[in-house]
C-alpha cells in the first residue's frame, strides 16, 4: 500500500470509530469488504495513533479554527483534521507539506468543497505556528 492509501484507509476506519465507538481492529474486516480497501498494520497503526491522541488533536484543531468549535466540525472533515495534524504534531518523518497536502486530497474525495478551503487554513496556521 501507497502511504496516501494507508491514510485514505485510516481515514475510513477513523470516521467509522467516531460514529460506532468501536475500536480500529473490530472495523478493519468490515471496512476491507465493504470499501474494498486492504486494512493492515500500517492503517490501524495510524488508526490508533490517531485516536489516541484525539482529545489533543482536538484541541489544537480548535486554537486554530476560526470560525466553528470543534463540536460543530463535521466528522468527516474532524477526520481528515485529525489525521493531519497528527502528522503534523507528531510524525517527524512526515513533511508538513505532504501532511497538508494529502488532507486536501482526501477532503477532494469525502468534503465539499467549502471544507477545503476550511481545513486548508486551519492545517496552515497550524504549521505556520508550529515552527517547522
Amino acid at each position: 500500500m501507497t502511504k496516501h492509501e494507508i491514510r485514505e484507509a485510516a481515514f475510513i476506519v477513523l470516521y467509522q470509530m467516531e460514529l460506532t465507538g468501536q475500536e480500529a481492529a473490530e472495523i478493519a474486516d468490515c471496512t476491507s469488504e465493504a470499501f474494498d480497501m486492504p486494512v493492515n498494520k500500517a492503517v490501524l497503526s495510524l488508526a490508533d495513533k490517531v485516536w489516541s491522541k484525539r482529545t489533543e488533536l482536538d484541541d489544537i484543531i480548535g486554537r486554530y479554527s476560526p470560525s466553528r468549535t470543534v463540536a460543530r466540525i463535521s466528522k468527516i472533515n474532524l477526520t481528515i483534521l485529525r489525521i493531519a495534524v497528527y502528522e503534523l504534531v507528531f510524525e517527524e518523518k512526515v513533511p508538513p507539506k505532504v501532511a497538508i497536502n494529502e488532507a486536501i486530497e482526501l477532503s477532494k474525495a469525502y468534503a465539499e468543497h467549502n471544507d477545503r478551503v476550511f481545513i486548508n487554513g486551519v492545517l496552515n496556521s497550524c504549521y505556520k505556528d508550529s515552527g517547522k
